[in-house]
């Protein structure tokens, strides 16, 4: 009897620590962020590598801003969940980039 409670109560503390990653967006590759040149790159050679921007804003200096993100949480039983998360900022005008912002946090941040 104590061993099938041991196991039953090994079962139940695997089976709550190990559940499925929680993902938001789509994973921001380097590689397709390290061919944006600023100055050079058109925006719509943006959206065509990386898809529709999460969100699309206008500056008060008039340039237009794409937000990209992704974030991803992957539980872990024995220690702390781990955690992705990466935000990409570019800024076009006049219908070419003219400057970006690559952010990658956590462990083993997602695109490398």
């Amino acid at each position: 009897m104590k061993y099938v409670l041991v196991v039953l109560i090994s079962v139940i503390a695997l089976s709550t620590g190990c559940g499925k990653p929680y993902v938001v967006g789509t994973p921001l590759e380097k590689a397709k962020v390290d061919q944006i040149v600023p100055g050079t790159t058109p925006e719509d050679k943006v959206v065509e590598m990386l898809g529709q921007p999460e969100k699309k804003e206008m500056t008060p200096s008039g340039e237009t801003k794409y937000v990209y993100s992704y974030f991803e949480e992957i539980p872990k039983f024995w220690t702390k969940n781990e955690v992705r998360k990466n935000i990409l900022e570019v800024y076009t005008k006049n219908g070419m980039v003219s400057k970006y912002d690559f952010r990658r946090e956590g462990v083993n941040s997602a695109g490398q």
